[in-house]
């Protein structure tokens, strides 16, 4: 019988042991990239809390800087400021610093910065700057961005990561980008708030793009259409290449 509890305790303790160990295991890959991208040591690295958002737990850490939220087996999904800038700043960076400091990010974070295109905006409302950087595979884009925001004077806000399959740009499209453009052509002519514009827009006025969305392969279209009565307007659909289905629309004056 003692032979029995001593293996049993044995036994408790190397469960135990093992737990522990994986524990720490996860902390490492979760920590990973986070100390990949931050300035502070290790130790400045704490865990939070754990967060959950449409059934994904995300852990939550911060450094002396920023907080970071990161997926249990250590992608990193969003990285932000954690006081806001104390005073409203009258200096303005220039793109240019902003397209740089985009890089360097992208760099701490470890990704390759020639799989990037960047672009970067100003809103002239908000007082913020945003770079865009969408990763592509030959003509392609992944799906797969990172986004920043910086105050006017290029402090960095915050990070997100949107993350796709790229393997899902291998699959054959049922639907041709001419019949996409078509398709669009048909909506913007049959929609009661866009089909008095409709005899502006020509499939030459249409830019496309493939792309990744919500693990689908897609054609972006754009085109700009202006006129006197309602200036100049932005138009964006995502139409799916299988389906042919329109995911989502932008319509921007």
């Amino acid at each position: 019988m003692r032979i029995k509890t001593t293996a049993l305790i044995l036994l408790l303790v190397l469960l135990m042991t093992s737990g522990c160990m994986k524990k720490e295991d996860q902390t490492a890959v979760q920590t990973a990239p986070i100390l990949s991208f931050s300035t502070d040591k290790a130790e400045n690295i704490k865990f939070v809390r754990t967060k959950n958002y449409d059934g994904l737990a995300l852990k939550e850490y911060t450094d002396t800087t920023y907080s970071y939220e990161v997926t249990p087996d250590g992608k990193l999904m969003t990285v932000y400021l954690r006081n806001a800038p104390s005073a409203i700043t009258t200096v303005v960076a220039k793109k240019e610093e902003i397209l740089l400091k985009a890089e360097d990010a992208l760099k701490r974070l470890d990704f390759d910065l020639e799989e990037f295109e960047t672009k970067v905006s100003f809103d002239e409302t908000r007082k913020q700057y945003k770079s865009t950087s969408r990763q592509k595979k030959g003509e392609f884009f992944t799906g797969n961005n990172v986004y920043i925001q910086y105050t006017a004077d290029g402090t960095l806000v915050s990070i997100s990561m949107k993350y796709e399959n790229p393997s899902v740009l291998d699959t054959v499209d049922k639907i041709t980008l001419d019949k996409a453009k078509e398709i669009v052509m048909n909506y913007f002519a049959t929609n009661t708030l866009t089909q008095k514009y409709a005899p502006l827009l020509t499939k030459e006025l249409i830019r496309h793009e493939v792309d990744v969305y919500n693990n689908k392969k897609v054609y972006n279209l754009y085109f700009t259409l202006q006129s006197d009565d309602f200036g100049i307007f932005d138009f964006t659909y995502v139409v799916s290449t299988e389906t042919g289905i329109i995911l989502y629309r932008k319509e921007l004056r």
